[in-house]
């Protein structure tokens, strides 16, 4: 028996496991549910397993595809941490999730999550070297991906607010504060809004309305890094706040 044979067919016998899955906790969607049983398996596994329903029926493909984006995209994010965007093997991480989220684009048109992270990674893509012409058709690209979420579901707060944050390192305020205020509109409790409202603020020195933001940020997610996050920012800013020099604070 070759080792091929033997790899697919160990992962054959984990994808049975893995669709009759654990009946401990019921979480909400389908897609929680996969990521949930996905969590118990790992390394060769779990890498087996998503490859094999990658190649098969659906929505297990979607997801599958969608998982495999996610490890590639969550390399490159990593070590554009240290090395950049433009490095050369963040870029052929950037590709290989490229090509899964638009697999399960492909196999699910109305497949939220690889939409709105396809878009996430032309957003970052933008911040490689190249031509303003090649930065702007990279943000294009993003922005793309986003309406191509909001299409599926107006209300979907990563999508919208990440199109907010396109347009704010754009300039266009005030198009960045109309995604933003359609979030809080669906949901006023979207700490995610109300932080990006907060940075908004913040670019533009209106330093009193950035807290009030942050602090209602912190409010909706206590215990989370976006809390956090705004807890620190709150401090930076009202240390520049007292600063001597800070004179024309608005």
């Amino acid at each position: 028996m070759t080792r091929k044979f033997v790899l697919v067919l160990w992962a054959l016998v984990v994808m049975a496991a893995f669709l009759t899955g654990c009946k401990e906790e019921v979480p909400e969607t389908p897609l929680d549910k996969f990521i949930t049983r996905a969590a118990v398996l790992e390394g060769q596994a779990l890498n087996d397993t998503l490859h094999v329903l990658a190649r098969g029926e659906a929505p297990f493909n979607a997801f599958a595809n969608y998982l495999l984006g996610n490890r590639f995209y969550a390399m490159a994010s990593d070590s554009a941490r240290a090395v950049g965007w433009g490095d050369a093997t963040v870029n052929t991480w950037l590709d290989s999730a490229d090509v899964y989220f638009s697999a399960a684009v492909a196999q699910d048109s109305t497949f939220l999550e690889p939409m709105v992270n396809l878009g996430s990674l032309w957003d970052d893509r933008a911040e490689q070297m190249g031509s303003r012409q090649e930065r702007d058709a990279r943000l294009a690209n993003a922005k793309r991906y986003y309406l191509l979420a909001l299409d599926v579901d107006p209300t979907d707060e990563k999508a919208r607010c990440n199109l907010g944050s396109l347009y704010l390192r754009q300039r266009r305020v005030k198009d960045a504060m109309n995604e933003f205020k359609t979030v809080l509109e669906y949901n006023e409790h979207s700490s995610l809004a109300h932080y990006n409202l907060a940075i908004m603020f913040a670019e533009e020195k209106i330093y009193r309305e950035a807290i009030a933001e942050w602090e209602l940020a912190s409010k909706y997610d206590p215990d989370g890094d976006i809390g956090q996050r705004s807890r620190d920012n709150v401090k930076i800013v009202q240390d520049l706040m007292n600063a001597p020099a800070a004179g024309a604070v608005k």
